[in-house]
């Protein structure tokens, strides 16, 4: 059974996309399959649980006792709290004005 469905990417994506399919000699949707189905192994294996369910200090307790992670991983967080502490500055620095 196929289920199609419809998806948009960024032009890098799609052409990222379009250069994985030629190289493979396979169409998009194998292509988007194989990814996928090493994504999800990847993701598995790497033991990184997943933290939405986590309270904040049970990340921190998982992340001091797992301190190797993948390259680049929390890299996300780290800009959100990054752009968290320059408004908090700026809010100081108003405050002081």
């Amino acid at each position: 059974m196929t289920i199609r469905t419809t998806v948009a990417f960024d032009p890098a994506t799609a052409a990222r996309l379009e250069r994985l399919a030629k190289r493979w000699g396979v169409s998009k949707s194998e292509t988007l399959r194989r990814a996928l189905e090493s994504a999800e192994k990847t993701s598995a294996a790497s033991g990184v649980p997943d933290f939405k369910g986590m309270k904040p200090l049970e990340i921190l307790d998982w992340l001091r006792d797992n301190p190797q992670r993948p390259a680049g991983w929390g890299e996300d967080f780290r800009r959100i709290l990054r752009e968290a502490r320059e408004r908090d500055a700026i809010i100081e620095e108003e405050r002081e004005a």
